[in-house]
């Protein structure tokens, strides 16, 4: 399942090889993948393109939902 930081699906915590991960943008369950910022206050932004320092992380990936919404 694909995870991002906007679907509204709630919030969730990323796990990798049972590491929590922070400040994920996106995370694929099944392909073991997921994109991080690891420096959130030291990011630069490329003025021209408007691109954020990201990192790559690949692994066993699980994702836990911390407020799940129920439907009615």
């Amino acid at each position: 399942m694909f995870h991002y930081i906007d679907d509204g699906k709630g919030l969730r915590y990323v796990y990798v090889n049972g590491n929590r991960i922070k400040c994920v943008l996106w995370a694929n369950e099944e392909q073991g993948l997921v994109c991080f910022i690891p420096h959130r206050r030291l990011t630069k932004k490329d003025k021209r393109k408007g691109e954020i320092y990201t990192r790559l992380l690949r692994g066993n990936v699980t994702v836990e939902f911390i407020n799940e919404q129920s439907l009615p």
